[in-house]
């Protein structure tokens, strides 16, 4: 971080006190603070009240979905009525018992939501835009022009957003009257921003590859009309996972020689912590652009996305990119401003900011320098703070208008963003226009200060296991350098063999491990348990358990936490033997080491805290809780989370004093064989662990029925579960405790998606839910319900974006939808798709690559028949019905039309219709607004019930009881009236 001293200079601060006084003296009207009749008594209540501010802004995002008075008489009177004054809650009253009321108050609301909209975004049409781009030109301002629009995940959408764009840039640069005015104004008159992301579906880290060839070869087009024209294109910087995607986009445009004389401009956000190296690195690759009028721009803002930036660096327990003090954000801007116009002969500086202390340092910097204004653009948003921008006009700045255009619908984000950025608290326009500080506090320097951090919420030492940070190329190297090192090793001589603490001759039946993605590739021998064999695992398990057992709680907590310390060192490769073996793309497998991690770490601490459980203990008495070892359990994961499940139920048995046998899953013993490895390292005893590869048919049946089994944990299909809850209930000969049974048994997921969803939400998240992995999880959603009046719209867009899904071998970062796992569930889903083809509608199917491995195209199919297998039945694959609902109650009913309760969720956005949906689920973890995947322990316990499952939620605070037999220790203390206890 940059010192006070390397950025002010104290020979700067009068002239910035001047500079800002001067601008500070124009005393004209404020943008969202000059809201006219109803839509000013409401901003004023939003400035007062932030829970009103929030729920006004939540009316303002949803209201172009509702139709009719009564769908947006509901919502005003849910979003307002609680924290609305008493004006506003007499008039919502009146409403809604009055027919011609709520008319009256649809009315009310669309005037003023539009108000606001027309204070924020300047025009619709091609006409009214040039008119109005021509206008400010008139008055002085020079504008770029960023066109507003919904979130693309199709191509169509991205190619409305390139040709609108087009025709936005022809229709300017063929304004005769707008090239006319104000022939004075500097630097180029026509500008359009630009969002990389609305260029292609594909705009993400891990589709690189295929992001950064789409962007440039629809940008081109524009590119070379704006450069015949000699037009401004800006990049704009959008979220930072795709960061490094934006700046490697600039960066080959740049050295483009078909783009020599382009006029192209960058953002950057000075709001991340690597935005001032990353500055200096930038201009130091432009030596050699020098020009007295460069034709590279950096527009240098302070950046607008920072809760978004924070909540997800903070959910996945990463350092957030941005910094979290504003002072550090404002001191970053103000390093910056020095760094750019020191080199303004390599790029054109544009300054956006609405900040007075910002702005004013800016010119006094660019003076002391001996600048003109021709020399570099201050930038502000269209709608806000215009006694700035006039006053900054007035004194001979070259001011830039960012001016917003398009729809109110997809620019309602847009809009909801500007409203809370003029009310927050920390937001300078509504500090001088809405405050009226004064103006020797708005410019004071600024300093830094030192806040505590609120808490996690987890138990003391947890926290979720950071993602791999596949947004930065060396990771993404890393990863790559990994798959090719484990692809050397994968072969016929990789042997598997059964593990029990100490040699055991071989078996002589071997299986092979296969890569789905390519079947003809054997990855490893596997040994195959006989029955000696499995009479010896069980005997090693028995022979340890005492040892291990008599291990204190916070002992064994400490084999877990090495155990999870082992795996984190060894991430990458087991993140590409899972890639290889069970078909993982790269998110999935790492997202599965991870929960891996997660299970260790937070059964670790749970278990602590078991050992500090105290009954109630009154005078002259003890009662203590003890939790003993159930005795050896056995452990029989699925292959679809080869490290996570298995690891989880594994470490809950270890940490309990229970030894394991864990027998892996048939297609990934490789993956599997890593616990072993992590709790050998970890110091594990041995025998302890016991690995017992082999047929769940022939191994695993013998050792469900084994009488020296205590404990079943089982993840896999609803019919093998059955089949060991009912063995297990059969007592043996010899056997001396009742087998308890700890089952997950998949389920038939839903999705409701209610008439006021966001769909740009609502389709990205059924999209993962469905097709990650295939759609081999057990928490998948095979079924989404859509209120019939966003039905049409609904479907449109999940067929064009399932249209877009890459599908291939997942060593290659990009593929979003892998193979399934072998030539069973091959065989099992394409059954299914046909037989769903004779009595449902096919929606649309994938594109599947020129490939032998086992591909099945992500599938969606429109009102199935209910009776069919395709509804009842869990496919566990990529397909994916939808069903259209006449209302709520109807979509509720259908989501619980199945005999399967693990998971169901809801996009909506009435609080309201998110309770009656919840509350109604048959669900044991329910999902708002989401994807309905990706668990996280200690987050989002996980289990169901019905005929999903038995037992206590995987990754939650109950889960660890069910390895163990408690037992309760009552002591008299009285001895002949004397008690040690309450006697001095």
């Amino acid at each position: 971080m940059m010192s006070l001293e390397s950025v002010h200079s104290g020979s700067l601060e009068p002239a910035i006190q001047e500079i800002a006084a001067a601008i500070s003296a124009y005393d004209g009207p404020s943008g969202v603070y000059q809201l006219k009749g109803f839509a000013s008594l409401v901003m004023k209540q939003a400035l007062k009240d932030p829970v009103f501010r929030a729920d006004l802004f939540r009316l303002v995002d949803v209201f172009p979905s509702l139709e009719g008075p009564e769908q947006i008489t509901a919502h005003v009177l849910e979003y307002l009525d609680p924290r609305a004054p008493k004006w506003m809650a007499a008039s919502q009253s009146l409403a809604s018992k009055l027919g011609i009321g709520r008319s009256v108050l649809t009315s009310l609301t669309r005037n003023n939501i539009i108000e606001m909209a027309n204070q924020f975004i300047l025009g619709t049409e091609l006409d009214e835009i040039a008119r109005k781009v021509g206008q400010m030109a008139q008055q002085g301002y020079l504008t770029t022009v960023d066109l507003l629009g919904e979130k693309i995940i199709t191509y169509p959408e991205s190619d409305r957003y390139i040709k609108r764009l087009t025709d936005i840039h022809e229709r300017l640069a063929t304004s005769a009257p707008f090239l006319a005015i104000n022939t004075k104004l500097t630097g180029p008159k026509i500008s359009i921003s630009v969002k990389p992301s609305a260029l292609t579906p594909h705009y993400g880290p891990l589709q690189r590859r295929v992001a950064i060839d789409e962007v440039i070869e629809r940008i081109t087009p524009l590119l070379k009309s704006a450069q015949d024209a000699g037009s401004l294109i800006f990049l704009d910087m959008e979220h930072y996972d795709t960061y490094e995607l934006t700046l490697e986009i600039f960066n080959r445009l740049v050295n483009d020689p078909n783009f020599a004389d382009l006029q192209l401009g960058l953002v950057l956000q000075a709001y991340l912590r690597r935005h001032v190296t990353e500055l200096k690195s930038l201009l130091a690759r432009l030596e050699g652009y020098e020009s007295d009028n460069p034709r590279l721009w950096i527009r240098l803002v302070k950046g607008a996305y920072w809760d978004t930036e924070f909540a997800q660096a903070s959910s996945e327990s990463h350092t957030p990119p941005v910094f979290t003090d504003k002072a550090e954000s404002d001191i970053s801007y103000e390093e910056s401003v020095k760094l750019l116009l020191d080199n303004h002969r390599k790029v054109h500086p544009a300054f956006g900011s609405h900040n007075l202390r910002s702005l004013s340092f800016a010119i006094a910097y660019a003076r002391s320098l001996g600048l003109t204004p021709d020399d570099y653009e201050i930038q502000m948003l269209f709608g806000m703070a215009e006694p700035m921008s006039s006053a900054l006009l007035a004194q001979g700045q070259s001011v830039r208008i960012y001016t917003p255009v398009g729809e109110l619908l997809p620019g309602m984000s847009y809009l909801v963003r500007r409203l809370l950025e003029n009310t927050s608290n920390s937001s300078f326009v509504r500090a001088r226009f809405g405050g009226k500080q004064s103006i020797a506090r708005l410019v004071a320097p600024p300093k830094l200060t030192r806040e505590s951090k609120p808490p996690t919420g987890y138990p003391a030492g947890y926290k979720h296991e950071p993602t791999t940070e596949f947004h930065h190329q060396h990771e993404m190297r890393l990863q790559q350098e990994a798959i090719e090192n484990v692809a050397t090793t994968l072969n016929t001589s990789n042997k598997i063999r059964l593990s029990i603490g100490r040699p055991l001759a071989e078996s002589g039946v071997w299986s092979t491990s296969l890569n789905p993605a390519n079947p003809t590739q054997i990855l490893a021998q596997i040994e195959e348990a006989n029955e000696e064999q499995v009479e010896a695992a069980v005997s090693a398990a028995l022979a340890a358990q005492p040892e291990w057992s008599s291990a204190s709680l916070p002992e064994r907590a400490t084999i877990l936490r090495k155990a999870a310390a082992y795996l984190r060192s060894h991430r990458s490769e087991i993140n590409a033997i899972e890639i290889m073996e069970a078909g993982k793309p790269w998110l999935e497998a790492d997202n599965d080491i991870g929960e891996a991690i997660d299970f260790l770490e937070y059964y670790a601490i749970w278990a602590e805290r078991l050992d500090t459980e105290r009954l109630d203990s009154p005078a002259g008495e003890t009662n203590q809780l003890r939790y003993r070892s159930r005795g050896v359990t056995l452990v029989i994961p699925p292959w679809n989370f080869p490290l996570a499940i298995p690891m989880g139920m594994t470490a809950a048995a270890l940490v309990m004093g229970n030894s394991v046998i864990l027998k892996p899953a048939e297609q990934t013993p490789i993956t599997a064989s890593y616990i072993v490895r992590a709790f050998e390292h970890a110091g594990l005893p041995a025998g302890a662990l016991c690995l017992v590869p082999g047929r769940g048919e022939t191994v695993g049946a013998k050792l469900v029925r084994h009488p020296q089994i205590s404990t079943i944990a089982f993840t896999g299909s609803r019919a093998v579960g059955l089949d060991i809850i009912e063995a297990a209930s059969h007592v043996a000969p010899g056997q001396t405790s009742l087998k308890r049974v700890v089952a997950e048994m998949g389920g038939k997921n839903a999705i409701v998606v209610d008439m006021d969803a966001d769909l740009d939400q609502a389709v990205p998240g059924v999209i993962y839910s469905a097709f990650g992995f295939a759609g081999q999880k057990c928490s998948a959603c095979s079924r989404v319900i859509v209120h019939r009046q966003i039905f049409d719209a609904f479907v449109d867009r999940l067929a064009l974006a399932t249209s877009t899904l890459i599908v291939g071998d997942p060593r290659d970062p990009a593929i979003q939808v892998g193979p399934v796992v072998d030539d069973a569930a091959f065989a099992k889903i394409t059954r299914m798709i046909e037989e769903g083809k004779k009595g449902s509608e096919l929606l649309e199917q994938g594109t599947l690559p020129d490939s032998d491995g086992y591909y099945i195209p992500p599938t969606v199919f429109v009102n199935p028949d209910r009776q069919s297998p395709l509804y009842r039945e869990e496919i566990f694959g990529p397909v994916l019905t939808v069903e259209r609902a006449d209302d709520l109650d109807d979509a509720i009913w259908r989501a619980n039309d199945t005999i399967y309760a693990l998971t169901q969720g809801v996009f909506s956005r009435s609080a309201q219709a998110i309770a009656r949906v919840a509350n109604a689920a048959r669900a044991g973890n329910f999902y708002v607004n989401r994807g309905i995947t990706g668990a996280v322990p200690g987050r989002h316990p996980f289990g169901g019930f019905g005929n999903s499952g038995v037992g206590f939620k995987a990754g939650g605070p109950s889960y660890l009881i069910q390895f163990a037999d408690q037992q309760v220790i009552s002591e008299n203390l009285l001895r002949q009236g004397f008690s040690p206890d309450i006697s001095e």
